[in-house]
């Protein structure tokens, strides 16, 4: 997709209208990976799979989830195997093209949404999936006091009124204030549909310990703690998304989720036969090729960019400091040690493909190790970072030494993705700067400012960072009321021109991922998100 140049500054340009006629987010591929890279097709049922070579899939997760509750979720951990358990009203096909999953008819404007839930759909306990169901999971997402993460994401800042009509079969949201975002938001892994055995036990829910939770395709069979997740296909299952390409392939019976996060041990698996499918985030997904007879696709998983705690008491409340880490970090160091150079430079905090997304680099601060020596000499800083991040942390460790020669006194904390999540998020006092990898799950600009603006996340919100940057929120519920894409696009890149030249986010680039298959095995990959429930077995 080309820019949009105006005479404004340089934006992305949107896609086509859903149902409702809203704008949609950011551009996406569709690939469905194979021995050959590509497949069509039908989907099979569940009974297909005896007549395949194996009716198991092996395939790996990077740490342990956090959270089995659709509304708690933190990483992409947590997205995958929210996948499997979990059915959502809407999913987004190629191009973010809405489709039906529960929900087979909409109508949506900025202040309401109107679902028609789809008939004959059941819980893993066999409960019907009627619109009261529906209803009270989305009550159980909004409510306050969830402290779901995704909430306002989905909803906008106001209240939102849910209520259900059994005889129509339909579910109402009514929002106090405008959000164009809202059909996006009930594609959100966050928005997944929770059944009633889940809602009456929440502690059983995060645990994955609610058998009768699941609306989705599959049940959570066993699950052992750093070792492997089993999830086991629900027979009775028939509420598939209405994707325009139809998946071929057998469902699998079983799904064993190892837990994982060297990229390299992985990579060795999948050349073993030990691993079927697999993301690859290093330069490990080289070594597979097409021509071998694996499925591979890179895409951008996430966004990578400098943030820092911004709360009370913490020395990047300094808008000068921030600005002298921003220039002591060369975008292109960042790069290779991230990837060996695979990604993409990025000119904001959001990917390319978001809607409005800038790609003006002339806002971005550049770098100038003279002038950040002066004010980083001798400052202590508590840096915190994913191991994942680069191979054994590869990323934070180049910024942490950047900043050490540019004078500062660093300590760097790598750890696994959960640690690292739950810290950020549970524990502000213990860290000052990190490299975040942020995936934007709706592809939606408020999504992208989400992590650093507005509710901080001890409070229930999803702004890592902590400080309110109440200028910007503003912007963005502006943004949230106008249809004019122009004018739209307009007020975000106002947002992003503060938050870039601020040093609130200092982007970097995109963090490459590569959805690899063996032979026999494949997988669907939209919008730049691999759906771990499009997994299937060919042959």
């Amino acid at each position: 997709m080309m820019p949009e140049t105006t005479n404004s500054p340089t934006w992305r340009s949107r896609l086509p209208q859903t149902k409702a006629g809203m704008a949609l987010g950011a551009a996406g591929i569709a690939l469905v990976l194979g021995a050959a890279g590509c497949s069509t097709g039908s989907p099979a049922g569940p009974a297909s799979a005896a007549k395949m070579s194996t009716d198991t899939i092996n395939t790996v997760l990077t740490s342990d989830p956090t959270t089995f509750d659709p509304a708690a979720v933190q990483n992409n951990d947590d997205y995958t195997v929210n996948r499997l358990l979990f059915d959502t009203l809407v999913r987004r096909d190629a191009n973010n093209k809405i489709v039906g999953d529960l929900a087979t008819d909409w109508k949506v404007t900025p202040t309401q949404g109107i679902f028609t839930i789809r008939k004959g759909s059941t819980c893993s306990d066999g409960t019907p999936v009627t619109a009261e169901v529906v209803a009270n999971s989305l009550k159980h997402f909004a409510a306050p006091e969830t402290k779901s993460n995704f909430r306002n994401l989905t909803f906008g800042t106001g209240t939102a009124a849910i209520s259900s009509d059994a005889a129509a079969g339909t579910v109402t949201i009514n929002l106090s204030q405008p959000w164009t975002d809202l059909l996006q938001g009930m594609s959100l892994h966050a928005s997944g549909i929770v059944c009633p055995a889940g809602l009456k036990d929440p502690k059983a829910l995060k645990t994955g310990d609610a058998p009768g939770a699941f609306s989705g395709p599959f049940t959570l069979a066993k699950h052992e703690h750093g070792v492997k997740y089993t999830f086991s296909l629900r027979q009775d299952y028939d509420a598939w998304p209405k994707y325009a390409t139809a998946l071929s392939g057998a469902l699998p019976a079983t799904i064993n989720a190892a837990v994982n996060a060297n990229s390299s041990s992985v990579a060795n698996q999948l050349l073993t036969g030990t691993v079927d499918i697999a993301n690859l985030t290093t330069k490990d997904m080289d070594r597979f090729k097409a021509d071998q007879g694996y499925g591979t696709a890179k895409f951008p998983i996430a966004s990578y960019y400098v943030m820092f705690n911004e709360r009370p008491g913490h020395p990047f409340t300094d808008t000068t400091l921030r600005q002298s880490v921003a220039k002591a970090i060369r975008q292109q160091a960042f790069n290779q040690a991230a990837s060996g150079g695979l990604g993409e430079l990025y000119t904001s905090f959001a990917s390319p493909g978001v809607p409005c997304a800038n790609t003006d680099a002339s806002i971005l601060i550049k770098e100038n190790t003279v002038e950040a020596k002066p004010k980083l000499t001798g400052l202590k800083v508590n840096m915190e970072g994913a191991q994942v991040f680069g191979p054994n942390g590869a990323a934070n460790t180049y910024v942490s030494e950047a900043l050490r020669a540019a004078g500062a006194d660093v300590k760097l904390n790598n750890v696994d993705v959960a640690t690292w999540s739950t810290d950020l998020t549970q524990k502000p006092d213990s860290w000052d700067i990190t490299v975040m990898a942020a995936i934007n799950a709706g592809g939606t600009m408020n999504g992208a400012l989400s992590t650093m603006v507005g509710t901080p996340a001890e409070k229930g919100g999803l702004n890592w960072g902590g400080a309110e940057n109440s200028a910007v929120v503003g912007l963005s519920e502006k943004a949230m009321t106008q249809t004019d894409e122009s004018q739209r696009c307009g007020t975000f890149q106002q947002a992003q021109q503060i938050m870039i030249s601020d040093a609130h986010a200092v982007p970097m680039s995109s963090m490459p991922a590569q959805a690899t298959t063996r032979s026999g095995f494949s997988m669907q990959v939209l919008n730049g998100q691999a759906d771990a429930s499009t997994m299937r077995i060919t042959k």
